[in-house]
């Protein structure tokens, strides 16, 4: 699963890496992005901007803003059955969600030890997401938000956790905002991205309050 992630670099950074025009005037860098907070996002409609949704979605036939907990991610392997997600892969309610990286927990009795993955190639890259628009009843109320696709993990997540997000590569971002890409073929982009592209490391454990959110959520453990 994906239940926190970062976007630690500068707006101009981020424009510079996708290729975007502009970005959202609200971003800010997160060292720690939970559930129902803002994060950048580029959807296939506008391709040429940096926007701010919610993490974990929220169907545009949803009575209430809750279930975006339990559909903060979605399984890759299941997404074109499932009744909420196949109309998105469908129509192109496709999304890159852009980060720098993610954290996943190892147990140890009762402690949740967390750790920070990253690439080693890239300053800043796209999870596979799905988006959708929700209203209020009365209409005042618009609610834009996301799902990151997951899939089996590679070696080094897999130490931790029995799924990892969908990280995309240079070339699937594009493939995988495109209109004329038959859904059953970007499903086969889902797959984990190359365990050896990636290192984790050990974090505090101020990062498992979605509260926190400061630089020094990121350095590895012992280094200050």
């Amino acid at each position: 699963m994906c239940a926190r992630f970062t976007m630690t670099q500068e707006d101009k950074a981020l424009l510079a890496e996708f290729e975007a025009k502009t970005i959202d005037e609200q971003y800010r860098q997160s060292y720690n992005l939970a559930p129902t907070q803002l994060a950048p996002v580029i959807i296939s409609q506008k391709p040429e901007a940096i926007q701010l949704f919610h993490f974990g979605l929220v169907p545009f036939w949803a009575k209430d803003k809750k279930s975006s907990y339990s559909m903060m991610n979605a399984r890759q392997e299941t997404v074109l059955e499932n009744n909420t997600y196949k109309p998105l892969m469908i129509h192109n309610k496709r999304c890159l969600v852009l980060a720098d990286g993610f954290y996943e927990w190892k147990t140890e009795g009762k402690k949740k030890l967390p750790y920070r993955f990253v690439l080693l190639n890239r300053n800043a890259f796209a999870f596979a997401g799905l988006w959708s628009q929700w209203k209020s009843e009365d209409k005042k109320e618009v609610y834009e938000s996301f799902t990151i696709l997951t899939t089996t993990p590679n070696e080094q997540v897999a130490t931790l956790h029995n799924r990892m997000p969908v990280i995309l590569t240079k070339e699937e971002e594009k493939l995988w905002l495109a209109d004329d890409v038959p859904p059953a073929e970007l499903i086969k982009l889902c797959d984990s991205y190359p365990d050896e592209e990636m290192k984790m490391y050990p974090v505090s454990t101020d990062v498992n309050k979605a509260v926190n959110n400061h630089q020094d959520l990121i350095l590895p453990m012992n280094s200050k």
